[in-house]
């Protein structure tokens, strides 16, 4: 009976592992392999293969529009994840409490994260239209100038990164919600009998507790950051775009041109494992110092 039930143990696992490993092996491993063996190639669509070295590497840290890409990226990430984060905090601390109409307004501020990325970005392209867009009607009815908010250079990416926390910080402000159901009320209970104000409470309980949450959420939005295309695509010029002056070109809509627009496949493929070791590299280094921030317990 025991070898029976050791059998039957033994078959479940393998039902749920191997599809995983099938899983992982057409969706994450061939393509990365791929990708790394063709930028050490001078592969351009159609031609045959040659070996080149890190000739694309060096080529890449040499040419002044990657290392702005990359500059650009990191602007982004920064600005955006530390936006979207404060704000989905402090409304997930808002809407935990047992007011009125939290869970209309917990499902009206997750409403964009559903929404189509390409759709999103029309709409706030012509939302954003420098002649039509009604903010700048409304602005120019009361004898204001309009804004340029994608056709300067001063203005372009500060506008992608507003579209983007706008789509994407009802996502995290669900998962500051999940973390803050996870804190025990008899911590809560123990400050109110110590005089505990707010504040104290909210430092010395709610974000040590939060921690974990914080550190995955950071994570996340860390790498959906780092891949942000669509909205710079469809909001700043399309397939020869990249904002006024390249000031929107982000690392990933450069390796898309470099690859479909001028065909330089392996070239685009050096700069995708460039931006997959740059990825790596924060999550590991993330992982490795969450220890002096991350707090699974208080005692």
């Amino acid at each position: 009976m025991a070898q029976h039930n050791t059998w039957k143990d033994r078959l479940i696992i393998s039902s749920f592992l191997l599809p995983s490993l099938i899983g992982f092996a057409l969706f994450i491993l061939i393509p990365t392999v791929t990708t790394v063996v063709l930028s050490f190639t001078d592969y351009a669509g159609g031609r045959r293969l040659a070996f080149i070295g890190l000739a694309n590497y060096i080529r890449a840290f040499q040419t002044q529009a990657f290392l702005r890409s990359l500059w650009i990226t990191m602007r982004f990430v920064v600005i955006s994840v530390t936006i979207e984060l404060l704000l989905a905090l402090a409304l997930a601390l808002m809407l935990d409490s047992d007011r009125f109409g939290k869970t209309f307004f917990r499902g009206m501020f997750f409403i964009p994260v559903v929404l189509s990325n390409i759709a999103v970005s029309m709409g706030f392209s012509l939302l954003f239209d420098v002649r039509r867009g009604p903010i700048n009607q409304v602005l120019g009815s009361l004898g204001f100038d309009g804004i340029p908010f994608l056709t300067s250079p001063d203005t372009a990416l500060g506008t992608i990164i507003f579209v983007m926390v706008w789509q994407q910080f009802g996502y995290f402000m669900v998962i500051f919600l999940a973390g803050l159901k996870t804190i025990a009320p008899s911590l809560y209970e123990n400050a109110n009998l110590d005089g505990a104000t707010y504040l104290q409470k909210l430092r010395k309980i709610t974000l040590p507790m939060l921690s974990p949450t914080t550190f995955f959420a950071t994570i996340v939005a860390i790498i959906r950051g780092f891949q942000v295309f669509d909205q710079v695509f469809i909001l700043t010029g399309g397939q020869f775009g990249g904002g006024p002056q390249g000031s929107t070109s982000v690392l990933v809509f450069r390796i898309y041109q470099d690859a479909f627009t001028h065909f330089r496949m392996g070239y685009a493929a050096a700069q995708s494992t460039v931006l997959l070791l740059f990825v790596l590299v924060i999550t590991v280094v993330q992982y490795a110092r969450q220890s002096k921030w991350v707090n699974y317990d208080l005692t």
